[in-house]
């Protein structure tokens, strides 16, 4: 998956992050918390804050123990509620950490690893795309491209 975009929704005014699936024209919508959305959305456009966020304090604590975040997959949906792991190794050992979504794509995105879903949570909560976002945006400028204000008499 990755992250395609995060966003508001303007019925619920609440943050949604939108992965997408590498593959396929599947969207996997995720609201999260709005500080969560910030953090998601200053690390992918760049932004440094003056002091550590949670995130970036949990990455360098991380870093610090020689651990590594290998990925993270978006692993169960009950009752409307997403969950999800995080995939780390030390020590030559394995560890399976239990997360919220939000945090664990905030770190995924610090910590540059793949972020996976389930495909059972996929079959449950994706939203297939009939036709890609670019291919939309090209029949719309075509529709600019070729429309005049007489087509809009009654």
């Amino acid at each position: 998956m990755e992250v395609h975009g995060v966003n508001l929704d303007i019925l619920t005014n609440q943050p949604v992050i939108i992965l997408k699936e590498a593959s396929s024209n599947r969207y996997l919508p995720i609201w999260i918390g709005q500080f969560e959305a910030t953090a998601i959305l200053m690390e992918i456009q760049g932004i440094r804050p003056s002091r550590p966020l949670t995130h970036d304090l949990l990455k360098t604590i991380i870093d610090k123990m020689s651990a590594h975040v290998t990925q993270i997959v978006i692993n169960d949906l009950k009752e409307g509620t997403f969950y999800a792991q995080i995939h780390m190794s030390a020590d030559s050992s394995d560890m399976l950490i239990d997360a919220r979504p939000s945090d664990a794509i905030a770190l995924a995105v610090r910590t540059k690893v793949p972020i996976y879903a389930d495909s059972s949570v996929l079959d449950q909560a994706a939203i297939v795309s009939e036709m890609g976002e670019d291919e939309e945006v090209e029949r719309f400028r075509e529709f600019l491209d070729n429309v005049r204000p007489e087509d809009f008499k009654e």
